[in-house]
């Protein structure tokens, strides 16, 4: 979903891009700034001033094209608007009278400041103390001052046509779009198709940096801000008045894109600290964005009139770059191969060298790197330290080799790109019966040497199940007879005559079905079905009836009759994207209509970075529930797992207390936060990162 509204956002960013360059050719910049008034007040017909409503989609849109319509519908004309304002103000400079006249490039710094300032504190200080409703308001009164001080600065600040736009000797805006369509064709790298490749491979880094820690490394929320965040610094860096750039960090561009193709299969081998592969993959992004943003900054054209060009190439570089990361690649491979396709647009890019080293020398390297990538993983299962710093060594100074000859560098990158599916088994040490990828992540089954079938999600387990044929009908894992789920319904607390479960998984809980009993699943991906069903034994040898229900919980569960269940299960929380719609005031008060007068919300809360204790406390004393908790430990078959209760039933509750061995949940005084709701919600509160610092603590960096 994250990179779904990247690419929308870089969409409508090139639209206003486009739009802004179109009429600043063709009108000049006096003209076009009176339209530029007028167009400030477009969105007042949309957004700012009318409220928006998102609800359910009528149309079954695949995930990334719903959420694009949504985005459409609902900000898109403001952010159409808005995206016209950095080239317009740009331009505007160039053709005034003040002394920043000669340097316009630096309010696009300026602009990434804001955004960079934006990323930060929504999180931390909108989200957390505002409403949707209140931020909304806030934004309402930002935009009026927006305009205001756009009016007031067109009546105040003089322009002159003649200083962005040659009176004579310009070219007309059509002559120049068919020079950039005779730059395409010809397939030669101009300054056009410069500035879009580097445009393209700045995105791409940041968006599959962000994929690889949230899917293979640890799906801590929040974490997304520092990809993102690193990209915006590297823009503000090179754009600023006085650019900055490291000489070094273009010196050796080579072995850096080496070293960060390392990380991308070390960081699958999982033998660092969490913390520590994070750090290094933030890291060597800052580096390879200052990289691109520099060779932007240093190639931007000579003439103002070409300024406005200049950023739509950008635009749209960053555009299909966020198409094929986003949307493409998870279609087409089972790998987070994108970050190496962004390695490679990079590499395109490369310094010229004066001197190429001689053939032999080249030879010797692309041996040394292919023998780093296909033999080391073999040799080496566990963590030492001068294993580590050997192959480090041996790729770093392979690829500072390659980095002389353009063609030889970006012909080993190609390969690696292609050999990757040979690779990564190598590197992760398991044989998957199958990888599946989709837009929701990367699925993957293997059988471990006990015996049992796993699927896993990213690094958050799914589900388990015996391979014995005589002993692939009992729960295992959070399921299992001794979870608190499991006792739950074997002991048949709540007389269950039908029950709901939000989340798929392997399907075990399907085991728990009776003739007397069936069990509804709720699933949003249509591929968990599929690989529960072909896989795994669970739906298939159900004692009873089970159905599976695809699409959104809330919007199918809504469909049901009230009443239909004794027992609803949500099971939904096992990631870092916690979907906030399922956990709050509003969603609670229908998952109660959906309930039996005497039925009970389970809520499975196991989640090595989030505690929705408090959370679901706080649901329950507003509803006048009785709440109880459940912890059990790895045991046998069982594995740990932490499950909430929800009840308006005296006696049951009393039950569940005394005889199943559930604890009364309250609130804690540190805990006395606003209540979610479909209008707030904030997990700042419920983050726990002391499970980040566990493998550092444990980590010996001198073992030999």
């Amino acid at each position: 979903m994250w990179g779904a509204c990247i690419v929308f956002f870089q969409a409508v960013l090139l639209a206003g891009y486009v739009f802004a360059h179109a009429f600043l050719q063709r009108l000049g910049i006096l003209t076009y700034l009176k339209i530029h008034l007028w167009f400030l007040f477009f969105p007042f017909f949309f957004f700012p001033l009318r409220d928006f409503h998102l609800s359910f989609s009528v149309f079954s849109l695949p995930l990334v094209l719903d959420i694009f319509w949504r985005l459409i519908v609902t900000i898109g004309p403001v952010f159409l608007v808005l995206s016209t304002m950095s080239l317009v103000t740009q331009s505007w400079l160039a053709s005034s009278h003040l002394k920043e006249r000669h340097n316009p490039y630096g309010l696009y710094a300026v602009s990434n400041l804001g955004s960079f300032a934006a990323l930060l504190s929504y999180p931390f200080v909108f989200e957390k103390f505002l409403t949707n409703t209140e931020q909304l308001q806030i934004w309402r009164v930002l935009y009026f001052i927006l305009v205001l001080v756009n009016v007031l600065a067109w009546r105040f600040i003089k322009t002159e046509e003649g200083r962005v736009r040659h009176s004579e000797g310009a070219r007309s805006a059509t002559e120049e779009s068919k020079s950039v369509l005779r730059s395409f064709a010809s397939l030669r790298m101009t300054e056009n198709v410069r500035w879009l490749v580097l445009g393209a491979a700045g995105v791409v880094m940041f968006l599959s940096v962000t994929n690889i820690i949230t899917y293979e490394v640890a799906p801590v929320p929040l974490l997304w801000v520092i990809p993102l965040g690193i990209y915006l610094t590297a823009f503000i860096l090179n754009f600023k008045k006085n650019p900055w750039c490291p000489s070094w960090n273009i010196r050796y561009i080579g072995p850096i894109i080496g070293s960060q193709v390392l990380m991308y299969f070390l960081s699958q081998k999982h033998l660092l600290p969490v913390l520590l592969v994070i750090a290094l993959l933030c890291g060597f992004l800052f580096l390879i964005c200052m990289f691109t943003q520099h060779q932007l900054i240093q190639s931007k054209p000579s003439s103002s009139e070409r300024m406005t060009l200049f950023y739509v190439m950008i635009s749209l570089g960053g555009f299909l770059g966020g198409i094929l990361t986003s949307w493409i690649i998870p279609l087409i491979s089972n790998t987070l191969i994108e970050y190496l396709v962004g390695l490679l647009l990079a590499a395109l890019m490369l310094p010229h060298t004066p001197s190429k080293a001689p053939l032999w020398k080249l030879c010797l390297c692309v041996f040394l790197a292919v023998s780093a990538f296909f033999v080391w993983p073999h040799y080496v299962k566990d963590y030492h330290l001068w294993s580590f710093v050997l192959l480090w060594v041996v790729v770093w100074f392979s690829f500072q080799g390659l980095a002389s000859n353009k063609k030889f560098f970006t012909a080993v990158l190609t390969g690696i790109i292609f050999a990757t599916p040979v690779l990564e088994p190598i590197w992760q040490n398991a044989n998957f019966i199958i990888k599946k990828r989709n837009y929701y992540g990367i699925y993957e089954i293997y059988d471990n040497r006990d015996g049992i079938r796993v699927l896993v999600h990213g690094t958050t387990l799914h589900g388990i199940e015996f391979l014995d044929k005589f002993r692939r009908r009992i729960p295992l894992g959070y399921y299992s007879p001794q979870s608190p789920i499991g006792s739950l319904l074997i002991n048949d607390t709540f007389q269950a005559k039908r029950v709901g479960v939000v989340g798929l998984g392997t399907g075990t809980l399907s085991m728990y079905a009776k003739l007397t009993c069936p069990i509804d699943f709720y699933e949003l991906d249509s591929d968990v079905k599929s690989l529960a069903s072909e896989y795994f034994w669970y739906l298939a040898e159900a004692p009873g009836e089970v159905n599976v229900i695809l699409g959104d919980a809330r919007l199918s569960l809504n469909q049901a009759a009230d009443g239909t269940y004794d027992l609803l299960v949500i099971d939904a929380f096992s990631g870092d994207s916690i979907p906030t719609h399922l956990v709050n005031r509003d969603v609670f008060a229908e998952y109660r209509r959906k309930l039996a007068p005497r039925g009970g919300i389970v809520f499975h809360i196991t989640n090595r970075y989030l505690n929705l204790e408090p959370v679901l406390a706080k649901i329950a004393q507003d509803s006048g529930a009785y709440v109880a908790v459940k912890d059990i430990g790895d045991e046998g078959i069982n594995m740990r797992s932490i499950w909430c209760i929800l009840t308006w039933d005296d006696e049951r509750f009393l039950n569940l207390i005394t005889k199943e061995d559930w604890q009364p949940l309250e609130i804690s005084p540190q805990n006395q936060g606003r209540i979610w709701t479909d209008d707030y919600s904030t997990i700042l509160p419920i983050i726990n990162m002391g499970e980040l610092a566990i493998s550092l603590k444990a980590f010996k960096p001198f073992t030999w």
